[in-house]
């Protein structure tokens, strides 16, 4: 298989390439989640935070409740967990995730690993509070649940570690998000339906190989540290996995331009073109990881926001852009809501996209660009589209966007 091939199948794992929906409702919203098995969260709301990104990627604009509603509402698609990172994941996998909850301490650091060693008795007080109710860390530890930490001699950060610790043990769960994204937690029989945790937990093993088949699922084509990052599992249960799903032909080896050591879901074909032309997370699950980003579609793609601005490349928060099955621009957006404004702070042609067989010109990048930007700013509820000239190619977009 040669490279572009892998890409191809990559992409159609993903669900990109596809028509969009006519509507992008509650059916779209699921085929995406089986399809894709988390959203990662991040806090950055820049233009739009990560995990709503990878639905409007695949499906074009849709209403923000849709998916809060998906991982809040009576019957959730998604919760709230540690999959990747912090992810909304399909709940159909929540069983299968109970065995990491369980050996949590094994994959905990710093002041969570002391507390829960040296402080279990706050973790235990914490964990009642919310038998009053959900509650974030700061109501938690303003005692508006019933409580005064100062009488226990602890503060917000210890609050926030024990209820953190909680979570990812399992002993809590997250009910939703406040409008400042600060967490909500709750008991998890007040988040998870009764269906879920009805359902008998997997053991390690069991988990294992279950995460591993929806991360084959995902990603089409794959390496063995492909594999490993999509739920962040540990290397040699998965490697055992991946082995198991090999007797059971549910994948099979494939070299990629001659590079042994790749894998691809068994009976999948590779599409003769994809037709994609949308923004990308860097938080997608398409490009999150890095090292894969770079071999598939050699996108050297780094985050600058940490970066001091006078040595930033591509801006604060760049979003690649795919066209066709190549990443061909990167743009770094503002949502100035106040104003109803999308500022494209800077756009920048994707380094090496001319050597493309496919390339376009850089004329039909800026029109696909503008084309898109402007359902990007509706979705965002933004009623007009400002170029603030950065980049090389700012001025072919101004001139798109008319």
């Amino acid at each position: 298989m040669r490279r572009r091939q892998a890409a191809r199948l990559a992409l159609a794992a993903q669900g990109l390439g596809r028509t969009p929906p006519a509507r992008v409702d509650r059916a779209a919203l699921s085929r995406t989640v089986r399809r894709l098995a988390l959203f990662q969260v991040d806090s950055v709301n820049v233009f739009a935070r990560a995990h709503e990104m990878p639905l409007f990627t695949r499906c074009g604009s849709y209403d923000p409740a849709l998916l809060v509603n998906a991982s809040t509402g009576r019957s959730p698609l998604l919760h709230e967990t540690w999959a990747h990172v912090a992810s909304l994941v399909d709940i159909a996998l929540e069983p299968a995730l109970r065995h990491r909850q369980a050996s949590a301490v094994q994959e905990a650091w710093g002041e969570m690993l002391r507390i829960s060693h040296e402080r279990p008795d706050l973790v235990d007080e914490v964990v009642a509070q919310l038998a009053r109710g959900p509650a974030t860390a700061r109501q938690v530890s303003a005692g508006e649940r019933g409580m005064h930490p100062e009488s226990w001699g602890w503060n917000w950060s210890q609050t926030k570690t024990a209820l953190e610790w909680a979570w990812r043990s399992g002993r809590v769960a997250v009910a939703g998000r406040t409008t400042s994204f600060e967490k909500v937690y709750a008991l998890p029989e007040r988040v998870l339906p009764p269906a879920i945790r009805s359902r008998p937990a997997l053991s390690a093993r069991e988990g294992h190989r279950a995460l591993a088949a929806r991360a084959v699922a995902a990603l089409g084509v794959f390496t063995e540290d492909d594999l490993v990052d999509y739920f962040r599992t540990r290397r040699l249960p998965t490697r055992a996995a991946l082995a198991e799903l090999s007797e059971d032909k549910v994948v099979v080896p494939v070299t990629v331009d001659g590079q042994t050591g790749w894998w691809m879901r068994a009976g999948a074909t590779v599409p003769r073109r994809i037709g994609a032309a949308t923004l990308v997370s860097p938080f997608d699950p398409l490009i999150f990881h890095r090292p894969r980003a770079l071999r598939l579609f050699d996108l050297d793609y780094r985050i600058e926001i940490y970066v001091p601005e006078h040595k930033r490349i591509f801006g604060y928060y760049s979003l690649p852009f795919l066209l066709g099955q190549d990443f061909v621009a990167r743009v770094d957006l503002r949502a100035r809501r106040q104003i109803g404004e999308l500022e494209v702070a800077a756009v920048w042609r994707e380094p090496g996209a001319e050597r493309s067989p496919d390339f376009p010109g850089w004329s039909v990048v800026a029109r696909a660009l503008a084309d898109h930007l402007s359902v990007a700013a509706r979705w965002r509820g933004l009623d007009r589209i400002r170029v603030a000239g950065i980049g090389d190619l700012a001025a072919p977009l101004a001139v798109a966007l008319g």
